[in-house]
């Protein structure tokens, strides 16, 4: 059992909490029982599993031993410390990155799939339920513009419910190249604005759209909008300004399955 804060993999965990060291190597820290079994269920190659000393054994643990993968128990207190979960999740894994290029070949951006753009997100709760949301909207990926939060940090994954797995994640550097590639790939840019746009249910948004949800503060990006394609408004009533970064993207992203619905009522 690792009982020293000065042990290697220890230490490797630690640098693993910055984003920079996460870009350079490759490398996540994934943090409790369902997240990492949705990773091995993924297929997501696995470096090491920590298990702290007061979490029971299961059979799964003992399978990944017997594949090669580099198991541990560590002490409770220095567990502790490698975690920022509120409540003890009692199992921290190493695991690949998943990589995913932003070509016009690429299956995600096929005829009739739909994006979720993130233009500068730095919640990391909105991001992991536009996430999560995506998945269960069948959008077919997240592209994530600079600025916007790191989409592998742990509070981002453990918001995912593991639905990070599922959803392929491209970054994409700036604005001229989103343009670029939604030209490629025959996609419309669609955007949110608080007034002038068309209200939502006369957009048609089922397929080939990129959606940009913006920042929580400044919102999209003036030159986003300014070359979208789509301008979409969300009609609210009350004394309210705006909705939340995450509820916007769930109401929007949810007109596709609306229309996937309309389109096989007209098939039939």
């Amino acid at each position: 059992m690792i009982c020293s804060e000065q042990n290697p993999l220890i230490k490797r965990v630690r640098k693993l909490q910055q984003k920079k060291h996460r870009d350079a190597s490759g490398k996540l820290i994934i943090e409790g029982s369902n997240l990492i079994r949705e990773a091995i269920q993924k297929g997501i190659e696995m470096d090491a599993l920590l298990i702290s000393d007061i979490y029971p054994s299961e059979s799964w643990i003992s399978d990944l031993r017997t594949s090669g993968v580099r198991v541990e128990r560590v002490d409770s207190v220095i567990f502790e410390k490698l975690t920022d979960a509120r409540n003890g999740v009692g199992l921290l894994a190493i695991v690949n990155r998943p990589e995913y290029e932003a070509t016009e070949e690429s299956p995600w951006f096929r005829r009739g799939s739909n994006c979720i753009v993130l233009d500068r997100l730095q919640d990391p709760g909105n991001i992991g339920t536009v996430i999560r949301t995506a998945v269960a909207a069948s959008y077919d990926a997240v592209i994530v513009m600079k600025g916007t939060a790191d989409v592998y940090s742990p509070k981002v994954l453990r918001a995912t419910a593991g639905m990070i797995f599922d959803m392929p994640v491209v970054f994409v550097p700036d604005v001229p190249s989103l343009l670029a590639l939604a030209e490629t790939t025959g996609k419309k840019i669609a955007v949110t604005t608080p007034d002038g746009g068309e209200p939502y249910y006369d957009c048609d948004l089922t397929q080939d759209v990129f959606l940009v949800i913006g920042n929580e503060g400044n919102g999209i990006s003036h030159e986003l909008i300014e070359s979208s394609d789509i301008r979409v408004t969300l009609p609210m009533y009350g004394d309210i300004e705006s909705l939340n970064a995450a509820v916007s993207a769930a109401i929007l992203m949810y007109e596709r399955v609306r229309g996937m619905k309309s389109e096989n009522e007209a098939r039939r």
